[in-house]
């Protein structure tokens, strides 16, 4: 069975309650990069389906949408630890029916040195902790899409949109 894919999409949506990431500088998110450490990742919940009208031999066809985004993320002072709740979600619609549905729950768990400023934590849930959850998620998604005899081709890669403004420096500034 072959495998038609059009209007791929892929977006992420930040943490709740984020800290406007103008008041992050690199230097207080870099001090929280250097002290995390992944401590565990886990599948907490898993949501397969798959339509009758895909049990032929056609090909899938439709659109695809993706989704990878930080549900929450919460560190606690007195473990110093970081947790992480992620939620991926890939679906294959064709008009308005939905042919095939992945949605996925993971917990990113990092032990973390020293206690972060909130900005840290959500900027570091946006940029490291989903990151961590997808591979496993993209991994997951072949393996239901196999057991359930549909070929399709692997999930595209997530690409991280820019969250820190002056994470770069300046034209006249040496790098």
């Amino acid at each position: 069975m072959n495998a038609e894919v059009k209007n791929t999409e892929v977006t992420a949506t930040p943490a709740t309650a984020v800290t406007p990431a103008a008041t992050l500088t690199p230097a207080v998110y870099n001090a929280f990069v250097g002290s995390a450490t992944l401590r565990d990742i886990r599948l907490m919940k898993s949501d397969f389906l798959l339509s009758e009208m895909v049990l032929d031999d056609e090909p899938i066809g439709g659109n695809m949408h993706q989704t990878c985004e930080i549900e929450s993320a919460e560190y606690d002072a007195e473990t110093d630890v970081l947790a992480a709740w992620v939620v991926a979600e890939a679906t294959y619609k064709k008009k308005s029916k939905k042919l095939l549905a992945l949605r996925c729950q993971y917990l990113i768990v990092y032990n973390v040195e020293k206690k972060p400023e909130q900005s840290a934590i959500d900027a570091f849930a946006r940029r490291v902790a989903r990151f961590a959850a997808y591979p496993y998620f993209r991994a997951h998604f072949a393996e239901v899409c196999s057991q359930s005899g549909v070929q399709l081709p692997p999930l595209p890669v997530i690409k991280e949109t820019r969250l820190i403004p002056n994470d770069r420096p300046k034209p006249s500034e040496p790098e």
